[in-house]
């Protein structure tokens, strides 16, 4: 668990609605949290520096390809400062999803979700209110209560 000076007011929660933000990915696109709105949208707040955050990518692997189908989409919302580390992880992990650069993560961080944790999950519903949290290495999004948390949570999946 790492913490870092934030200028929060208070962390996100179950039950609070996300209001849109835009994020740029590692090629430079921009992204607003609207365009994925009807999916379930898991926010991985990570970096590199970050051991906890390394450790959880084998469960998040898991989570997106069990689940994708069911309607779940990742965003990395990374944290390193220099992009070419964080690129150099993600390529040589094979991580499939989107990923947020320093800069947007940092807007994101700060101004929308006030998160303090690394790392930090949050999963938002297809209206963007957040279902549920997890800061540090604890469930329900952390490490394998992630499954089951997916499970209850998603719609069944089709035969």
């Amino acid at each position: 668990l790492v913490s870092f000076p934030c200028a929060a007011e208070q962390e996100p929660h179950a039950g609070d609605q996300v209001a849109d933000f835009a994020i740029t990915d590692f090629a430079g696109n921009q992204h607003h949290l609207s365009d994925f709105a009807g999916q379930y949208v898991l926010l991985d707040f990570w970096a590199t520096w970050c051991q906890p955050c390394l450790h959880e990518v084998p469960d998040l692997k898991q989570a997106y390809e069990q689940f994708r189908s069911r309607g779940l989409l990742i965003i990395g919302m990374n944290s390193d400062k220099k992009l070419e580390k964080a690129q150099r992880f993600v390529q040589e992990n094979n991580i499939p999803w989107l990923q947020s650069s320093y800069i947007s993560t940092n807007q994101v961080t700060h101004h929308v979700l006030k998160v303090q944790w690394y790392p930090t999950l949050i999963l938002l519903g297809p209206q963007g209110k957040i279902l549920a949290v997890s800061f540090g290495e604890k469930p329900p999004l952390y490490g394998p209560p992630l499954l089951n948390t997916l499970e209850q949570i998603l719609p069944p999946g089709h035969p």
